[in-house]
């Protein structure tokens, strides 16, 4: 279909006005409304260059300024700190002073055995001189009863003092004697002092038998009260038991075990 001529006119045109429109939109400007603000009051912080003026060369001292000394270090205290060798070595310590007090505690056991052990030993001592006494005073108190003698009898004064008379036996060989009553008996040994007899103020009748210890020179060591006799007035059996280690008896090897008898009558 043929385009007419008139609509080609009126494309022309149109076109020619729309361009005509959009250059005066353009050169005229398409602007949006703005609301104005109020405006805010200048403040000026210093920090603009054109504020300063003219400056001016102001001389000023210059303060030395001194280096800043360094800082010592923090010295820490010394403090031990507790490693695996520290726990061995306190553990070793302890160990140590375990076995010290477990050493010195079996020392003062065994101290305390051996002196038990002596002391018992004594004590057996003790009993074994002491039976061996019993038997040997057994013995001659056995021997005086069969001799049985007669008139034994101390002589005292008028005052109730006194001592038994008669001459002390000397030199027997038999290790045995007798003076005013009383006897000895010493196996091996012969009496080389007078008889001592006991002085005393009581009236009584018996007998009281001494067992006696004596030592290779002839003293006596020890004396004790022995069975056999009869009389219980504790002051007449110190006496005679005073008058026992005053004896002297010839010497001899060893000790020598045996036995004095004093016999007493009723005034």
């Amino acid at each position: 279909m043929a385009i007419q001529k008139s609509e080609i006119e009126s494309g022309i045109a149109t076109a020619i006005i729309s361009a005509i429109i959009l250059a005066v939109l353009l050169l005229c400007g398409m602007t949006a409304h703005r609301n104005e603000m109020d405006e805010g009051i200048l403040v000026s912080f210093g920090d603009a260059l054109d504020g300063f003026g003219v400056q001016e060369a102001v001389a000023t001292s210059v303060r030395p300024v001194s280096s800043p000394q360094p800082t010592p270090p923090e010295v820490m205290p010394d403090e031990k700190l507790m490693t695996q060798d520290d726990e061995q070595s306190v553990a070793l310590d302890e160990e140590r002073k375990r076995k010290k007090r477990e050493e010195e505690a079996r020392l003062a056991e065994e101290r305390r055995l051996r002196e038990e052990e002596v002391a018992r030993q004594e004590e057996e001592r003790r009993l074994r001189e002491a039976e061996e006494a019993r038997i040997a005073a057994e013995r001659a108190a056995r021997a005086d009863a069969v001799k049985s003698l007669a008139g034994n009898a101390f002589s005292k004064t008028g005052e109730g003092q006194g001592e038994t008379t008669g001459a002390s036996m000397q030199g027997n060989p038999a290790g045995h004697g007798s003076a005013g009553g009383n006897s000895w008996s010493l196996s091996g040994r012969d009496m080389v002092s007078r008889f001592y007899k006991p002085t005393y103020s009581s009236n009584e009748e018996g007998r009281i038998v001494i067992s006696i210890r004596v030592d290779e020179k002839g003293n006596v060591t020890s004396a004790a009260i022995a069975n056999g006799t009869t009389i219980s007035d504790r002051a007449l059996r110190e006496a005679s038991l005073e008058a026992a280690k005053k004896n002297k008896f010839s010497s001899g090897n060893g000790v020598a075990i045996g036995t004095i008898t004093y016999n007493f009558i009723l005034n």
